[in-house]
């Protein structure tokens, strides 16, 4: 049976970082993640949210053209 100094339960902000320090310093450390690597809010939260957020703004600045000046492109959906 393998042993373990430290055990890092998710991958989420903290736990890769912490996992590089333990390492380094020459620790064996074992990482547990359940599903994706980097946790929520890389995969599912955060930055796919920030992404979906900054689309819809750019599109409703696109849209909203005409009231800038710009020439607007029509049908643009």
């Amino acid at each position: 049976m393998q042993t373990y100094d430290a055990i890092i339960i998710g991958t989420g902000q903290a736990g890769p970082s912490l996992a590089h320090r333990l390492v380094a310093a020459g620790h064996a450390v074992a990482v547990i993640e359940r599903k994706f690597f980097g946790g929520t809010c890389v995969n599912t939260g955060c930055t796919p949210t920030k992404t979906l957020v900054a689309s819809a703004y750019a599109a409703h600045m696109a849209r909203r053209a005409a009231d800038f000046g710009e020439n607007p492109v029509r049908n643009c959906r």
